[in-house]
């Protein structure tokens, strides 16, 4: 046990460097930095010679307590600890396949709740009718308050077939479901053509913004623009965000070259990233985009961009307003600690998040839109050619508003 208690100090005295490092650099004296730092030391020494169930403790959780409530202090949702166990779910999604239920979520520090960003269409969280803002604060009547994020986010994964219970809060209203788990093999990109008003209409559904999207979307335009569409609908609803680089690409499938993408704005304020369309050879056909409150982050990149550089109108709700970056710093112990260290700008320079992207016309969403669930077969959504719902009270204000556009 004392070796055990030997490795964890040394541990701490490292983070401790590290951060009293990071502090230096913003300019607080040595003594403010024991006085954040002795009490971590002070708590973890009288655990050790103190705490009358020794035998069982485990350091190891202890640490990634610390650092989890840690994070959490920071009242920030868009900052977490990943322990080493966890280190892999991040690339899971990424790579595009896992079992769950396929919402993406974050964590909610004022509920401690987790907090559904977006159901992923077509998903079983999805056809079972969540929606973006709900609140998880149960699962299997266990309270989320209890778990940590990531224990949370492990206890919805599970074997492909095996049901989860969740307990919902949305607004007062308390909410149980029963959800099957399923493979979530996720196709991002998925794209049709509809005949509407003698008008050709091309629609792109980019579902999330992954690794498979570049070439999948590269694809799907190549097939509209070869049918000589008149016009491009591109659907962000309920799209979670993902990759940066990949909301970089899909921006410079329709914006002109030397355009101004997206700006990243440093904790003091600095401009340290901008970046620029390089261009395309598309026709520009007039375009608009559909969002709603479960459009985030690489989403609202992307619809900031092309609106703001006049290419494109945006059509439904209000996004859900994540514009923070975050960077992954590697611990020690093999955990990763994810911190806001920048916002995005939108290309007039506005800082979206938690404010969002207000429609250029708003729509608000019924029965039988893409956030709106229904008793639909899951395979439908493996497929990268779909139909166009021209009863999507969205999709038709978009459909009227291209007509009258190309008149």
């Amino acid at each position: 046990m004392r070796k055990i208690f030997k490795g964890v100090l040394s541990y701490v005295f490292l983070a401790i460097v590290v951060v009293v490092s990071s502090m230096i650099l913003s300019g607080a004296s040595d003594k403010e930095l024991l006085n954040y730092i002795s009490p971590l030391y002070e708590t973890l020494y009288r655990i050790n010679y103190n705490y009358y169930d020794i035998k069982n403790v485990n350091f190891n959780k202890l640490i990634d307590s610390a650092i989890d409530g840690m994070i959490k202090g920071l009242g920030d949702d868009f900052s977490y600890y990943y322990p080493p166990s966890q280190m892999t779910e991040q690339q899971i999604e990424m790579e595009g396949q896992y079992g769950g239920l396929g919402i993406e979520v974050t964590y909610d520090s004022e509920n401690r709740a987790v907090k559904v960003v977006s159901p992923m269409y077509g998903t079983p969280a999805w056809r079972a009718g969540l929606q973006a803002g709900d609140l998880i604060i149960g699962i299997d009547d266990q309270p989320v308050s209890e778990m940590e994020y990531m224990e949370a986010v492990n206890k919805m994964r599970g074997k492909p077939g095996t049901s989860v219970k969740l307990t919902i809060k949305r607004g007062s209203e308390i909410i149980e479901v029963t959800i099957v788990r399923e493979i979530i093999q996720i196709v991002p990109v998925k794209s049709g053509i509809t005949e509407y008003g003698n008008k050709k209409i091309g629609y792109v559904l980019l579902t999330k913004f992954n690794e498979p999207v570049p070439n999948e979307l590269q694809k799907a335009l190549r097939k509209l623009y070869d049918k000589k569409i008149d016009a491009l609908i591109l659907d962000l609803r309920n799209n979670p965000g993902g990759l940066l680089d990949v909301a970089i690409h899909v921006a410079n499938q329709f914006l002109d070259a030397g355009k101004v993408i997206v700006s990243v704005k440093d904790r003091d304020g600095k401009i340290t990233e901008r970046y620029i369309s390089q261009g395309n050879n598309y026709p520009k056909v007039p375009m608009v985009v559909l969002i709603n409150n479960g459009s985030a982050s690489a989403s609202e990149i992307v619809a900031a961009a092309l609106k703001e550089n006049g290419r494109a109108a945006l059509i439904g709700q209000k996004t859900f307003g994540k514009g923070s970056v975050q960077r992954g710093f590697p611990l020690s112990n093999g955990g990763t600690v994810f911190l806001t260290i920048a916002h995005y700008l939108t290309p007039s320079g506005k800082d979206i998040h938690k404010v969002g992207i207000e429609p250029n016309i708003k729509v608000e969403e019924t029965q039988g839109t893409t956030s709106t669930p229904g008793k639909i077969d899951a395979k439908a959504y493996t497929l990268t050619e779909i139909e166009v719902d021209q009863n999507d009270p969205v999709v038709k204000v978009a459909l009227d508003y291209l007509v009258k556009q190309l008149k």
